[in-house]
C-alpha cells in the first residue's frame, strides 16, 4: 500500500502522504508526524491483515488464486470505505492545511493502495497453507 501511495505522490497525481497525514492528524504538527504515523499505520496494517485472514479462513477456499481474488475484493470494499471517510471527514478535521484538500485523485490513490494491500495479504494467506482443503 505504501508503495502505491508513494507512486501517486511521486508522479504528482495526488498528495498521498498517508504516513505524514496520519501522524500530523494525531500530533497536530509535522514534528514526529512520520514516527507516529508509521507506528499507527503499521499497527492498523497488522490488525486488518488479521481481519482479512479471518474472512478468508471463514470462506475456506485454499490456494493463492482464490485468496488473491478474495483479498483484492476485501481491499476494494475496505478502500472504498476508507476513501469516503478520508474525503468526507478527515480532510475537514485535519490541522495541517496541506491535508485538508479533497480530490478524486486522493480518494483513488487510497482505494488503489487498499486493493494492492488486499492482493498482497491474499497472496500471502494463499501461499502460507493456512487454509487447507476439507
Amino acid at each position: 500500500m505504501g508503495l502505491v501511495l508513494w507512486g501517486f505522490t511521486q508522479s504528482g497525481l495526488a498528495n498521498a502522504k498517508l504516513i505524514i497525514a496520519v501522524g500530523s492528524l494525531l500530533t497536530r504538527s509535522y514534528e514526529k508526524a512520520a514516527q507516529v504515523g508509521c507506528f499507527v499505520h503499521l499497527a492498523a496494517g497488522v490488525f486488518f491483515a488479521q481481519v482479512y485472514t479471518y474472512i478468508m479462513v471463514a470462506i475456506g477456499h485454499p490456494g493463492i488464486g482464490t485468496n488473491l481474488l478474495c483479498g483484492g475484493a476485501i481491499g476494494m470494499l475496505h478502500g472504498l470505505i476508507m476513501s469516503l471517510i478520508l474525503i468526507a471527514a478527515v480532510a475537514d478535521a485535519h490541522p495541517i492545511e496541506e491535508f485538508q484538500q479533497r480530490s478524486f485523485a486522493i480518494a483513488l490513490s487510497h482505494w488503489v493502495g487498499h486493493v494492492a494491500y488486499g492482493l498482497v495479504v491474499g497472496a500471502v494467506i494463499g501461499a502460507s497453507g493456512i487454509i487447507v482443503a476439507p
